[in-house]
């Protein structure tokens, strides 16, 4: 079975059969675009051809950076993302064609680094989202990072959003996650006023050809996850805040300010989506951190106080 005829086949199962969201589709199709490249580089062009030493020699080459053009090496967790892609792209093709074996099914991803959140500190996580003028632009903005930071939103959920998807009477936002998990998430109230100034003055003037997702432009183009990051790097660099955040920072600021508040371990697990209480638990490493350093510097027996 040649190679693109078994992606074609594979996209258009996820796609039309399990109906996975655009954004995933998207990634899938990235990973195992790239994939098959490699494949075809090194002389590949059917299915049948792949063994598991195939795998690991592209897995590898990703971590050495001998993938990408310009030397970068992939982190462990993207590594482990696209063993995850080629792992179901081969299980399908195996399940629908009997005489071509899973060369992936005995391979497993190496252990992934934790590396600790970066994240707002209060003051500067209102001083970034008072500093938006009430102009449209200005609010239509603000609305974007309100959803972010208020509800801990991935920029692709917040990107994806839907008008159906908005309940401002209620006061939550039915949010569609990775795997395509739907979770409810509530807003506070400053997050709801803003989005429903958006929403009701902004958004009908901008919308230039019938649209379901919640944020347009100006030129009722829809939002991108490059203008979200563009976004943020430009008003961290005006404001003089850490350049190190990113739009995820928010989302982490958002766990981590609950927890803080003394937010049950479980409440924020729902509330972000995660399917593992483990990767929730990575917020509790954050606060032991803060806490230590408490000790050390406020403590009159602390080494580091005494030098």
């Amino acid at each position: 079975m040649n190679l693109q005829e078994a992606l074609q086949d594979y996209l258009h199962y996820i796609q039309a059969v399990d109906q996975k969201s655009l954004a995933t589709i998207h990634f899938y199709t990235q990973d195992l675009q790239e994939y098959l490249s490699w494949l075809q580089m090194q002389g590949k062009t059917e299915m049948e051809d792949i063994l598991p030493r195939d795998i690991q020699s592209f897995l590898s080459d990703m971590e050495q950076g001998d993938i990408q053009e310009d030397g970068l090496c992939y982190k462990r967790s993207s590594v482990n993302h696209m063993l995850s892609s080629i792992h179901m792209f081969h299980r399908f093709i195996s399940m629908n064609h009997p005489s071509i074996l899973d060369p992936s099914i005995h391979l497993r991803g190496g252990k992934k680094e934790q590396k600790l959140p970066l994240y707002f500190n209060p003051h500067d996580i209102e001083l970034l989202l008072d500093s938006f003028g009430q102009d449209a632009q200005g609010l239509y903005q603000k609305a974007i990072l309100e959803l972010l930071y208020g509800c801990g939103l991935r920029v692709s959920e917040v990107c994806e959003l839907r008008i159906n998807q908005v309940h401002l009477e209620q006061g939550y936002l039915r949010v569609i996650g990775k795997g395509d998990k739907e979770r409810m998430v509530p807003m506070h109230e400053r997050c709801m006023r803003v989005l429903r100034t958006y929403l009701t003055q902004i958004r009908p003037t901008w919308e230039k050809r019938k649209s379901t997702r919640v944020f347009l432009n100006s030129r009722g183009n829809v939002l991108t996850r490059q203008y979200v990051h563009t976004l943020i790097k430009q008003r961290l660099q005006a404001l003089g805040l850490d350049e190190r955040l990113s739009a995820h920072s928010f989302r982490h600021s958002f766990a981590t300010h609950l927890l803080d508040g003394g937010a049950d371990l479980r409440v924020v697990q729902e509330l972000l989506g995660h399917s593992d209480i483990a990767t929730t638990q990575i917020y509790t490493h954050v606060q032991n951190r803060r806490l230590k350093e408490a000790i050390d510097q406020y403590h009159p027996r602390s080494v580091k106080k005494e030098k």
